[in-house]
């Protein structure tokens, strides 16, 4: 069998021996030489513990395995979400310290403009905006943490390699629309898959020491799961770090239209997993909800025809806010709040979210944006912003 095929887990030891335990099962030679880029998730500026970010002791293990093996640069880069500080975000996740101890670069991948990349055989994307220092390195490490996510069940090894998308182009990937196929997919999930087309990681290491479950990648509960996988195959890391969190690779509609268009094998038969036991360091994750009225009483949600970064934006505005909404009620005892295109027959004092709902802005509070952040509903109905910014969506 392929040594690409083979799939290193382990757990049960902290994200730093995790990882070195599986990176010590592969056969790292071919890193001799190679300048190496670690990429791994620092979309917000957020403390390990909080679930949204890669685990500093991770990156850690990966850099003094690529050290050991002859890499001959390594580097750190990111491409957070719009409103993140980069180098902040680095700081607060613990990122820079490591950086300083091993002497390794950081770098911020917005700092330069991007590569325009055509991209053949599109089921939705044409051309995508690429962070251009990605495309200068040998080889690619993608060191994502393991989280649900809301619009495409995980973001792990194939996923995190969204963010080395240029900018406010993540968001874009949120807003598209099938224009000349028929798709039944989510248009998210078709312009990951194109995305993966031309441009997946050499390396996959997944940290799923402390992830994220529920509503991620951004507004869900901290997961301690204490399990890493490694491969060089991206579909085999995601796939069994899917089955680590309980959840069956063929039900993730990305990997499943991945799987299909690149001929990534999901059949289990075609990988070697290291060790065999390997279901012992199994730890589920809790799904996202599929309905937001359901995870938050008392709201009313309108919701017709809205693109994933709305739903996005309003389910991060609800799982920090919703307290504060208490005197913002309707007649029922409720709070009514609106998304998308299609959205109609709404009460009386209604807050309608981005720019697809100005027609009815008459109705009540419109909040202007495409789509606005969190922060910016918050000031359009209290009249004043909170404390701190918020980022946007991933």
């Amino acid at each position: 069998m392929n040594k690409k095929n083979l799939v290193s887990i382990d757990g049960k030891k902290g994200p730093f021996e995790n990882i070195i335990g599986v990176l010590g099962r592969l056969d790292l030679s071919v890193i001799n030489g190679k300048r190496v880029l670690i990429k791994p998730n620092i979309g917000r500026s957020a403390k390990p513990e909080q679930g949204y970010n890669t685990h500093p002791q991770a990156v850690a293990a990966v850099i003094e395995m690529m050290q050991k093996n002859g890499a001959s640069e390594i580097a750190i880069g990111e491409s957070p979400l719009v409103g993140v500080d980069t180098f902040d975000a680095f700081r607060k996740a613990g990122i820079t310290e490591i950086a300083d101890r091993y002497n390794v670069k950081l770098i911020d991948l917005d700092s330069v403009p991007p590569v325009k990349v055509n991209v053949p055989h599109s089921r939705i994307l044409d051309n995508t905006k690429i962070c251009s220092p990605v495309l200068e390195y040998d080889f690619v490490v993608s060191v994502p943490v393991a989280k649900t996510h809301m619009h495409t069940e995980v973001t792990l090894g194939i996923k995190n390699m969204k963010g080395c998308l240029y900018r406010h182009e993540k968001v874009r990937y949120h807003q598209l629309e099938y224009k000349h196929h028929t798709y039944k997919d989510k248009t998210l999930d078709s312009a990951i898959s194109d995305l993966a087309t031309i441009l997946l990681p050499d390396l996959v290491v997944i940290d799923g020491y402390i992830g994220m479950e529920g509503l991620g990648p951004s507004g869900g509960d901290a997961k301690k799961s204490d399990f890493a996988v490694a491969s060089f195959s991206p579909m085999g890391a995601d796939m069994f770090a899917c089955k680590l969190m309980g959840i069956d690779p063929e039900t993730v509609p990305h990997l499943k239209i991945i799987s299909e268009r690149n001929k990534l094998t999901l059949n289990e038969k075609s990988y070697r997993i290291e060790p065999e036991n390997y279901t012992e360091f199994i730890s589920p994750y809790k799904r996202p909800p599929k309905s937001i009225s359901v995870e938050y009483e008392n709201v009313v949600v309108y919701d017709c025809e809205s693109c994933s970064a709305c739903l996005s934006t309003l389910m991060l505005f609800l799982r920090r806010f919703k307290d504060d909404m208490s005197q913002y009620l309707q007649s029922d005892g409720k709070f009514h709040i609106a998304i998308g295109k299609g959205v109609n027959n709404t009460m009386k004092g209604t807050v309608f979210v981005g720019n697809c709902t100005r027609k009815h802005k008459d109705k009540g509070i419109f909040v202007k944006g495409c789509p606005p952040v969190p922060t910016r509903i918050y000031e359009a109905i209290v009249g004043v912003e909170p404390e701190e910014n918020e980022p946007e969506v991933e």
